[in-house]
């Protein structure tokens, strides 16, 4: 049976006993009911992993001394950074959780031109919270060994602001005609990819412009209409089809 995984900061894993804190203390004594000599996994989110033994056991606090570390191994060969334009309601939670999985390395949310929610930052530090804890869970359950960076909501023009080092830059458009096909002059294995993709309402023909004018390719998902967030998993998939892990 795999060892029971938990998330210490990179800063306490040289500590001569880390110890795990707040609910999964409370997971381990209480849920778990592992004691002291117990093993469990460890990762620090930079793509470390940990095996450690309980040294002791309470609700609030676990104390564990490290026995052996390794690198894992379940990241992409690319780096994937998705832009998403903001959707409404909880639908965001969902898909950092399901990003999360598929293997992205940053998530920028940001206002398009056609964003359904106004934009402000009412609201916004909790979620960003909401969003770090959520991809934290994820990383538990899938197995990988690095956290995704999340940016802080932005807008448009940051997204096209931040493209430059990009060794490939996708932008998702429903005027796209036809199946994703990946062009002849895209780089053959891109190390840093952008995937742009846009909210409920899409994007408008000046944004899609710009994009362009800065290097985008625009590609189709198809000749169904797509719920955005439908449309984000599927572009997310399909980059990591044709580039990363998924395809080899």
């Amino acid at each position: 049976m795999a060892l029971r995984r938990f998330y210490i900061p990179p800063e306490m894993a040289g500590a001569v006993q880390p110890e795990i804190t707040g609910s999964d203390a409370a997971h381990i004594c209480r849920v778990l009911r592992l004691a002291s000599g117990d093993t469990v996994e460890l990762f620090d989110g930079t793509g470390r992993g940990y095996t450690a033994r309980i040294v002791t056991c309470s609700p609030k606090r676990v104390a564990v001394a490290i026995e052996e570390n390794f690198a894992m191994l379940a990241e992409s060969p690319v780096h994937i950074t998705l832009a998403q334009g903001v959707l409404k309601d909880r639908k965001m939670d969902a898909l950092i959780r399901q990003l999360t999985e598929l293997g992205i390395d940053t998530w920028m949310p940001f206002y398009a031109a056609r964003s359904i929610p106004v934009p402000g930052s009412k609201g916004l530090g909790p979620r960003l919270a909401r969003w770090e804890k959520i991809a934290l869970e994820a990383v538990k359950q899938c197995r990988r060994g690095c956290l995704p960076q999340i940016a802080p909501v932005d807008d448009f023009d940051a997204v096209i602001a931040s493209s430059a080092s990009f060794d490939l830059k996708i932008i998702f458009w429903e005027e796209t005609l036809g199946a994703f096909r990946i062009p002849d002059t895209a780089p053959r294995q891109p190390h840093q990819i952008l995937v742009v993709v846009g909210p409920e309402g899409g994007f408008s023909a000046d944004e899609i412009q710009r994009a362009r004018t800065h290097g985008f390719l625009t590609a189709g998902l198809g000749t169904r209409i797509l719920r955005a967030e439908t449309a984000t998993l599927a572009a997310c998939t399909l980059v990591q089809y044709c580039f990363g892990d998924m395809g080899r």
